[in-house]
């Protein structure tokens, strides 16, 4: 498309405004040649220069409409033609306008705010601003649902994060090089420092495992183990510890794939010495229970509640269970509150307190353990009532000439035997057998003495399998998708935060449903936290030159940042400290701010002291030299009220460089 053609200018200065006019040229009949006839003034320069961006007057713009689809800078002799798009701004300017994926991670800032987590990862990680690429890529996890960095890229292109700017597959490979052990143990210490201690003045941790499948066989941990997903992989095996109080994940270490979890009670041990960890008691299930683990926790000076098996005939848990049975038939046994029937024995617990491989042990230590048991009748009755109607549908089948399955089959075999008389029969005394300890459960402990309070403990362990479901099934993170040993230990931290960003997301929408049951409020019974986070990242921000604001939030939106107990985001900036390293940064890459010139500098900080509105019509006015009828478009609100909020935008302006 051809530029429309100007009309003769002239230029002329008053005072410091350099003004555009035009002119017709007229016949001079003494001097027999043209001459400049009126001039007329159509417009002014912008910026005080004599070359610069013309603002053209409507009078003019009415008479020539052409130009409205245009910008004309002079320079020099010449006249440069922009042409503006739909939306009245330059098509230079409309590249610089960015619409981004906003509102769920703007929901997750406030809640690292909340936290010590990004307060933490500052301290930890400093260099490059690796604090903040760890939050996005946290935040990747969590949205993106995909472990796979190779989507990342795409992914920062349209989305608000902490780190602005998009990261390739190499440049995160490379940060999760830069994540150094130390530096993890450093942020484990300070997590530490952050955990509160129950009324008893002790800190309550859970601890569990879980296997992590990989197709790499270059990574060091890899090998092939018992595979809690049932997958045909080799795999590497993480140990979680989360406080029960917070729910938060404080701790992590990887294993060979191949070592039992029976085997990692030790080194657990030895982390929590590193990483000064006194007055807790550790939680964990029947995997974790054997008499070498509560040996080493003795001998560490390590408290602990562990679940202990039954399944092993002759152990000690079945013969307590066996010798309290009267009490658990009386229903004063009964706790109200768990609804279960207790028994508590005390137990002489010897061990060994130096004990070396190799010798037999002295077992000159004695220690006294509390063996709380549980029995609940209705989870006994579930199981006989299911073992019943299998034995019963066995024997109709067998009856009637059915085939079995393999599964009956086996029940078969294990509860059916030939009698000479009556045939196939149940044996009841095998039957009797099956079920003489379904509905127990044993925890033994050795400082807990109130049965209730470890049982408390003990069921609050939901919070590290809520963990690994986060991790793996919630984050995508069943596949490790890493074949560098060194940016591993990178890559499980990154997942080790976006879990425990998981967590506290899951943890305030729990609290907001249990807070508001009875009020009537919004229901989130059937909303997942995947779900919320993905309604509200439809909330879009628009970025430009100087400035940004927020889409219109409404409806249901509304209530899914009150469910997050965050509010409802606004147009200003996230916090002054963003918004003057992002500003700065933008003057400084364009030379507008000579930083030793003081009064320069004073001029920046006076616009950052402004309200969001007024800072973002200031910018918009003053560096992007729009109109107030194109800044009206951009922000949706009336010309009036621009030029309201542009004249106490200047006035805010000159009395802090004035008083300053």
């Amino acid at each position: 498309m051809a530029n429309p053609k100007l009309p003769p200018i002239l230029i002329n200065k008053a005072g410091s405004v350099y003004y555009v006019y035009t002119y017709k040229n007229v016949w001079d009949r003494e001097l027999k040649r043209s001459k400049r006839g009126e001039s007329k003034k159509i417009g002014t320069i912008l910026g005080g220069q004599k070359d610069g961006k013309i603002r053209f007057d409507e009078a003019f713009l009415q008479e020539h409409p052409e130009f409205r689809n245009y910008q004309v800078e002079r320079k020099g002799k010449d006249y440069v033609f922009t042409q503006i798009s739909e939306e009245g701004i330059t098509l230079e300017q409309a590249r610089n306008i960015k619409k981004l994926y906003a509102g769920a991670t703007w929901a997750l800032d406030q809640i690292v705010a909340d936290s010590p987590v990004g307060e933490f990862l500052k301290e930890c990680f400093p260099r490059n601003k690796d604090y903040k690429k760890i939050l996005s890529l946290a935040y990747f996890l969590i949205l993106n649902q995909n472990n796979s960095v190779s989507f990342y890229e795409s992914f920062a292109e349209t989305t608000r994060l902490p780190y602005p700017r998009p990261l390739s597959p190499s440049a995160v490979t490379r940060l999760f090089q830069r994540i150094e052990l130390r530096d993890v143990r450093r942020y484990f210490l300070l997590m530490r420092s952050y955990l509160q201690e129950d009324e008893d003045n002790k800190i309550i941790l859970a601890l569990d495992s879980t296997s992590i499948s990989s197709y790499s066989t270059r990574l060091t941990h890899i090998e092939y183990g018992k595979n809690k997903d049932d997958d045909a992989l080799p795999q590497l095996n993480v140990l979680f510890l989360v406080d029960q109080k917070s729910g938060l994940p404080i701790f992590y270490r990887f294993y060979d794939g191949n070592v039992p979890d029976v085997s990692t009670i030790r080194h657990t041990i030895a982390d929590q010495a590193l990483l000064n960890m006194k007055s807790v008691v550790l939680v964990a299930d029947k995997g974790y229970n054997s008499v070498k683990n509560i040996n080493d926790c003795l001998i560490n000076k390590v408290e602990f509640i562990f679940n202990v098996r039954l399944g092993t005939k002759g152990c000690l848990a079945r013969e307590l269970i066996d010798e309290h049975r009267k009490e658990f038939a009386d229903l004063n046994s009964g706790d109200p509150y768990i609804r279960k029937n207790i028994a508590t024995a005390k137990v002489n617990w010897k061990y060994d307190p130096r004990p070396v491989e190799g010798k037999p042990a002295s077992n000159s230590a004695t220690a006294e353990l509390y063996y709380h048991m549980f029995y609940d009748p209705v989870i006994y009755q579930e199981a006989a009532n299911k073992l019943t109607e299998s034995l019963l549908t066995i024997k109709k089948k067998l009856l009637e000439n059915e085939a079995l399955t393999e599964q009956e089959e086996e029940l078969k075999e294990k509860f059916f035997r030939n009698d000479k008389e009556k045939g196939l029969i149940i044996v009841n005394r095998r039957v009797d057998d099956y079920l003489k300890y379904k509905g127990f459960r044993v925890l033994v402990s050795d400082s807990e003495k109130d049965p209730v309070k470890a049982w408390t403990a003990y069921a609050d362990r939901w919070r590290v399998e809520d963990a690994f479901a986060t991790l793996k099934d919630r984050l995508g993170c069943n596949r490790i998708r890493c074949s560098d040993n060194k940016a591993l230990q990178g890559k499980t931290f990154v997942q080790f935060i976006a879990t425990g960003l998981s967590l506290m997301v899951r943890s305030r929408i729990r609290c907001y449903m249990k807070e508001n049951k009875k009020a009537g409020k919004l229901n989130l019974v059937y909303e997942s936290d995947a779900k919320i986070l993905q309604v509200l990242n439809n909330v879009m921000q628009t970025r430009f030159n100087h400035g940004y604001y927020f889409d219109e939030v409404a409806g249901k939106k509304i209530k899914y940042f009150e469910a997050l107990g965050v509010g409802v985001l606004g147009a200003g900036p996230e916090t002054p400290e963003d918004v003057q390293e992002e500003l700065m940064s933008k003057l400084k890459a364009s030379d507008y701010v000579d930083y030793e010139d003081e009064l320069a500098v004073k001029f920046q900080e006076a616009i950052l002291t402004l309200p969001e509105k007024q800072r973002i019509v200031f910018n918009l006015r003053y560096y992007d030299e729009l109109e107030y009828e194109d800044i009206a478009r951009v922000l949706d609100s009336k010309v009036e009220t621009l030029k309201v909020n542009y004249h106490y935008a200047k006035d805010k302006i000159k009395e802090y460089i004035l008083n300053r």
